[in-house]
């Protein structure tokens, strides 16, 4: 098997990726650096997946929200009713899973053995057990979880602000879906699901930390060659609708002052190619304006205006991209204004400077390099962006980025976008 490498000098390591004859993409990163392996088994299959068309079908199927995750939850669960995280333990290692947007992703972790614990990962992955019972059990659990998540303030800020920019598509739901639509998920439901989204042409394994390269590399050889794919999943995915935004939306919770979310959704296109340059330009511009670094920031912190809750989270995807900007404040609808203005005219800002722009691109480096001294970390992250458009890439990314390209990134984004606040008011 014929690997692609991509060497790092400033990680002193390189990174082997493949695709097997089944279909899996297969990436390895040995750093024998470090005592502590990462296995991650992820399916490109998500939160947002609810309306698609499989290869072969006329017309698109539609499944409640939450299914993704479901999924995840219902297969830690066995036939002969064994514990998986239980096996995890026995081999001295320690097991997870996520479900986000576009992904769900299975790892463990550990400083022992690897193979057994790897072989583990790859087989239960791909042993569904799916019953009427355990369906029904498992609607109980993830109704309390999902409830629980409710009276969280700043989760329903955050969630009830993308309910606002993306209104009727499954941005606008909690990634485990709703109390109702978890009631419609069924077992045939579940299984129909997994024979598409699990294919191994569908699927990616990631396998960072210290290992032994020949060793995992022909341990997952093994087992993979008797994984049969249906064929290469083809999957039409129902283009995301936006509708118009809901604007100035205000909620009461049990909260001991306001909590004020300011939204922007991108209405402009872009390529592939350039998600990652476009997606660090926004985060340097954006640092620029709200950062801590910022004089909008300190001022606005010196005057009791904001504390430290105040951030902003920036997601760009091929299919759509927002800026989340949240707080705590007592003045939300006059933060909410200022907001606004700082927006609409960043290119006469004062932040926006050459001499800003270096500080941040050497405290982005500082950060990005310390953070991967996390193999947790890196690969969760390594797997969301993918092969590539690697994260390993962002310092030359980052060093290549002048301020024409912040300022052009954000004319195309900000001139484009649609804007709009939500604030949670105390009771």
């Amino acid at each position: 098997m014929k690997f692609t490498k991509k060497t790092y000098p400033y990680m002193k390591g390189t990174v082997y990726q493949t695709k097997l004859d089944n279909g899996l993409t297969v990436i390895l990163f040995p750093k024998t650096d470090f005592h502590e392996t990462y296995g991650m088994l992820t399916s490109q299959f998500g939160a947002v997946d609810t309306i698609f068309k499989p290869k072969g079908s006329s017309q698109f199927i539609q499944y409640p929200t939450g299914i993704a995750h479901f999924l995840e939850h219902k297969l830690f669960e066995t036939e002969d009713d064994r514990d998986v995280l239980q096996e995890f333990a026995a081999l001295g290692a320690s097991a997870n899973a996520y479900t986000s947007f576009h992904q769900t992703s299975y790892l463990f972790s550990t400083t022992e053995d690897v193979l057994p614990s790897l072989a583990l990962l790859q087989r239960f992955v791909r042993e569904p057990y799916f019953t009427d019972e355990n369906v029904e059990r498992e609607r109980g659990i993830i109704g309390q979880e999902i409830e629980m998540y409710q009276d969280d303030a700043d989760y329903r800020l955050y969630t009830g602000m993308l309910a606002s920019l993306y209104p009727n598509t499954p941005l606008a739901v909690d990634i485990a879906g709703t109390v109702a639509s978890v009631q419609d998920i069924t077992a045939e439901a579940l299984y129909e699901n997994f024979e598409l989204f699990y294919q191994p042409s569908n699927m990616s394994l990631f396998v960072i930390g210290n290992f032994d390269l020949e060793q995992v590399w022909q341990q997952i050889q093994s087992y993979q060659q008797a994984q049969l794919d249906d064929g290469q999943v083809v999957i039409e995915r129902a283009e995301l609708v936006k509708e118009s935004i809901v604007e100035h939306r205000t909620e009461t919770m049990e909260v001991a002052m306001p909590k004020l979310a300011f939204g922007l959704r991108g209405n402009n296109s872009f390529s592939i190619e350039e998600i990652q340059r476009y997606r660090l330009s926004l985060q340097l511009l954006f640092a620029m304006l709200l950062g801590w670094t910022s004089k909008r920031y300190q001022s606005l912190y010196e005057q009791g205006k904001i504390d430290s809750s105040f951030s902003f989270q920036l997601t760009v995807r091929p299919d759509y991209h927002f800026l989340v900007i949240t707080g705590d404040t007592v003045e939300s609808i006059a933060v909410s204004s200022l907001l606004k203005k700082a927006l609409l005219n960043f290119e006469a800002d004062t932040d926006v400077t050459e001499e800003h722009l270096q500080l941040l691109k050497q405290e982005m480096m500082g950060d990005f390099i310390r953070s991967l001294n996390s193999l947790e970390f890196t690969a969760s992250h390594f797997v969301s962006h993918g092969w590539e458009e690697s994260i390993f890439d962002i310092p030359q990314t980052l060093m290549g980025i002048c301020l024409e390209d912040v300022l052009d990134a954000g004319r195309r984004f900000i001139k484009q976008s649609d804007m709009t606040d939500f604030i949670i008011f105390p009771k």
